[in-house]
């Protein structure tokens, strides 16, 4: 009896290493977790498993000092539980500037990994990189276009005339437009600077670029040729009501050109006498027609009058 149960356990254990030794050869020692941040926005990243796989999914969970206060739970990341998907966006996740400790856990049909980032991470450790910036200029304006820009980095713009970078004008962009408008008598070569500033850590990054300035068009110009632009149109529409009555008779004499009159009819008209034809004028009498109602023998009465 003894050796019968015996047999079983070895059977059972055998069975039990054989399936985990199964289990465990679909997942990798590691998923490779890494982070990247810049400018403040901090991506978590890994490796996919392995097709063997039949079903997967991936869930982040966080810790810094808060969490560990709590009796040092983990936080399960909202954004990033039981996802496809191989990174993670814990930009607003990692709001303090505590250490955190992060761990990705894998799971693979019934099998789970878990995988923690080598090293704890503190978002004042972010890559600041240069500031995106485009430059436009018109007659006597610069635009200058900022990207997408990430709390806790201030931008300062330096703008100057090439050769005087000692009066340099300094800005603070607040918006991800900015105008500076160049006056009179101010064309030529200028210079901008944009620093980024992390305020967490006091990191600096910049990007520097020259552009040409047109001179600007003076105030005093556009009324100016608006004015004249109206006199011409005046001037042009009386010349033309003055000229279109004569221009018009000219291409009707142009058009129907006067013919001459036939010889025969020439000769005819003086040799025919005119004939001129006296009225007959003849007395007339005035008739008067009475309604046959007014006669009291009901018949009609007529007053003629010899002719």
């Amino acid at each position: 009896m003894l050796q019968m149960r015996s047999l079983i356990e070895t059977v059972t254990s055998a069975f039990l290493i054989t399936a985990l030794s199964t289990h465990a050869a679909l997942l990798p020692a590691s998923l490779n977790v890494s982070i990247q941040s810049e400018n403040m926005r901090h991506i978590l990243k890994w490796s996919p498993l392995n097709e063997s796989c039949f079903s997967v999914s991936y869930t982040v969970r966080y810790q810094g000092e808060f969490e560990y206060m709590q009796n040092a739970r983990w936080q399960d990341e909202p954004s990033c539980g039981n996802i496809v998907r191989t990174e993670c966006d814990l930009t607003v996740a990692l709001s303090s500037d505590s250490d955190y400790n992060i761990s990705v856990l894998a799971r693979c049909n019934d099998s789970t990994l878990w995988t923690q980032l080598p090293k704890s991470f503190n978002r004042r450790d972010t890559v600041l990189l240069a500031p995106q910036m485009d430059v436009n200029t018109k007659d006597g304006l610069i635009e200058v276009y900022f990207g997408e820009r990430q709390n806790h980095i201030n931008i300062n713009l330096q703008i100057w005339k090439e050769g005087d970078e000692e009066n340099a004008s300094v800005t603070e962009i607040t918006s991800q437009m900015f105008h500076h408008r160049v006056g009179q008598g101010g064309a030529g070569t200028y210079c901008l600077r944009a620093e980024a500033v992390l305020d967490l850590s006091n990191k600096r990054n910049s990007t520097y670029r020259c552009v040409r300035v047109r001179e600007p068009t003076p105030s005093w110009l556009i009324p100016l040729a608006a004015g004249i632009a109206v006199t011409l149109s005046l001037m042009l529409a009386l010349i033309l009501g003055l000229i279109t009555p004569r221009c018009s008779l000219w291409i009707r004499k142009s058009v129907y050109k006067k013919e001459a009159m036939p010889k025969a009819l020439l000769d005819w008209s003086k040799s025919t006498p005119i004939l001129l034809n006296k009225a007959l004028h003849e007395s007339t009498h005035t008739v008067s027609l009475l309604d046959p109602s007014q006669d009291e023998n009901g018949e009609n009465v007529r007053d003629q009058d010899d002719v």
